[in-house]
């Protein structure tokens, strides 16, 4: 019996370490990815410019090789070259987020939601930084409203109920 337990715990060991190498080969894989990805899209810009979905594209990528300034320069350009496009805008406000910006990445989700007000992505950052800031306003407390009627993630929608709460008692 005791020969059982300790096969069973070497087993126990061994697919820890198979499932801590195939989490690293992922991360390393999509890294490559990643790169590979940012590169076809350099190339793919070299012959045109004007290609707003490359850019917030390349800009994604950027992002999730780590290289938030690259990042938010191509989300910039994206932004420019598609005025009414809320993605980029709110990937930039996903770049000032990770970075440790609140402010500024409030300042780029809203910008998305001026462009499509019910751009689901865009009120989570939003509702999200707002709450970190300790945020409190009537013009909140209606993108979290909004966000309500078209949240379907049981979390989100929790986390939305919780906001209604807090920013009408700050209000009251």
């Amino acid at each position: 019996h005791a020969e059982g337990r300790r096969l069973a715990t070497i087993a126990e060991q061994t697919a820890a370490r198979a499932n801590a190498a195939r989490a690293k080969g992922n991360t390393d894989s999509a890294d490559k990815l990643s790169q590979k990805a940012v590169e076809q899209y350099r190339e793919a810009l070299s012959y045109s410019a004007e290609m707003p979905d490359a850019w917030n594209n390349m800009g994604v990528q950027l992002m999730e090789i780590g290289d938030y300034l690259a990042a938010s320069e191509a989300f910039t350009v994206a932004m420019q070259q598609s005025p009414t496009d809320p993605r980029p805008c709110e990937n930039l406000g996903i770049v000032y987020d990770r970075t440790g910006w609140p402010d500024e990445a409030i300042k780029y989700f809203d910008k998305a939601l001026e462009r499509s007000p019910n751009y689901l992505p865009a009120l989570r950052g939003a509702i999200k930084c707002a709450h970190t800031q300790g945020e409190a306003s009537e013009f909140r407390l209606g993108q979290v409203r909004r966000a309500l009627m078209i949240e379907t993630d049981p979390a989100n929608r929790e986390f939305f109920e919780r906001e209604v709460l807090r920013i009408s008692g700050r209000l009251d």
